[in-house]
């Protein structure tokens, strides 16, 4: 039935399944076609993408379209562009056709989380108790199709690209049927409002600004996990990486199952404490270069990234008026998913290659979770828990 709550899981499911094809064989797909060494680029562009067009979608969402058609439409041309990356993948035709068309489908493709996460928020009479039983349905997508490109024997394949364009596809038409989300804001005033830029007024509200600025403290550390948690259990002799990997996931699974039960029976500044201390555990636990203890620690990241992004997109929710929303969850993805992805990647790169050969594994992600401590301190400080009808408005 269009317009049914249920389509939200659907969409969930469909859009995080789609990168869940070819994300984690990347940089395999890209060393299989001889392209081993634009890795790094490609790896560049969703962040830097998540820099740039979000915030102008937002706007134009809030101020003027509605949200589910905007959804759909950029789902629907992304997938055209994803599928042309990975034929030219297979048509040898070089790193830079590759990387134009992967480019153009990150700009386009790159407001889908916010957009989604607006139209959820939206459409659900109660998102604090919710939001993560719909959520939850884009980390079973994900697992899925990781799982898939195993069986099928893909990893090193252009296919997988091909296969994510596909399912984007589903998704795309799929968005058409979600619940209307209408624009609430007012029209806008000026050429910045075009763009998004009317969003940084946020920042005036203290603690939006505390969490946005520990939100960007904490992404940059994060770049670690995703790069080279894989390199150190390998190192440790384990083969079966993805299996160890995928128990991030279960926990997160079972933290968003959870995260209703949570947000209404503890305060918003407990709950992001406790993510956040959760990711400083998760490193600490790596420096002891053991397996066992990297288990535990990839273990206390479905619970890091649950609490503190996803329980967070619900905090942002709250706290902004209804006219600014879409453009909140796209400044939350700009320093998140944008700028600090762009900083953990470059940071964490340069101190690994500083301190592993002097350090270790252990130094280094001591390191690590020193710089996890000052995102810590930051927000046990900073934020104050002010009332909640102290709202940013969009005029």
């Amino acid at each position: 039935m269009k317009g049914h709550r249920y389509w939200l899981a659907v969409v969930f499911f469909l859009l995080a399944s789609a990168p869940g094809f070819w994300f984690p064989a990347l940089t395999n797909v890209l060393e299989n076609y001889g392209l081993g060494s634009w890795a790094v680029w490609a790896f560049l562009v969703p962040p830097l993408a998540g820099m740039i067009s979000p915030l102008i979608f937002g706007a134009q969402v809030d101020q003027r379209l509605e949200a589910q058609k905007v959804l759909g439409w950029i789902m629907l041309l992304g997938a055209g562009f994803l599928y042309m990356a990975f034929h030219s993948l297979e048509q040898s035709w070089g790193g830079w056709w590759f990387l134009s068309f992967f480019i153009i489908n990150a700009l386009i493709s790159a407001p889908a989380w916010s957009l989604l996460t607006t139209i959820t928020l939206s459409s659900l009479a109660d998102p604090g108790k919710t939001f993560g039983l719909f959520r939850v349905w884009g980390t079973l997508g994900w697992m899925a199709s990781s799982l898939l490109v195993s069986l099928w024997g893909l990893d090193f394949s252009a296919e997988t690209g091909k296969l994510g364009a596909g399912v984007r596809v589903f998704a795309g038409i799929s968005c058409f049927l979600l619940p209307v989300t209408l624009p609430k804001g007012d029209k806008p005033k000026k050429w910045t409002d075009n763009l998004g830029l009317g969003a940084l007024k946020l920042l005036h509200d203290r603690d939006l600004f505390i969490y946005f600025s520990t939100a960007l403290l904490f992404s940059i550390p994060l770049g670690a996990y995703y790069l080279h948690t894989p390199k150190h259990l390998k190192e440790l002799g384990v083969e079966s990486v993805s299996a160890f990997m995928a128990t991030a996931q279960v926990m997160e699974t079972i933290a968003m199952l959870l995260m209703g039960w949570v947000i209404a029976r503890f305060r918003v500044k407990t709950i992001l404490l406790f993510a956040i201390g959760s990711g400083v555990l998760r490193y600490t636990f790596y420096a002891f270069d053991e397996v066992t203890w990297l288990v535990i620690g990839i273990t206390l990241h479905g619970f890091c990234w649950t609490f503190f992004f996803e329980a967070g997109r619900v905090f942002v929710h709250r706290r902004v008026d209804e006219g600014m929303r879409t453009q909140a969850q796209a400044l939350l993805g700009f320093f998140t998913g944008g700028l600090g992805t762009v900083l953990g990647i470059l940071t964490v790169d340069r101190l690994y290659h500083l301190l592993s050969p002097s350090w270790g594994w252990s130094g280094y992600w001591a390191v690590l979770t020193g710089m996890n401590c000052l995102a810590l301190t930051l927000f046990a400080f900073g934020y104050k828990g002010l009332p909640i009808n102290s709202r940013i408005k969009d005029h």
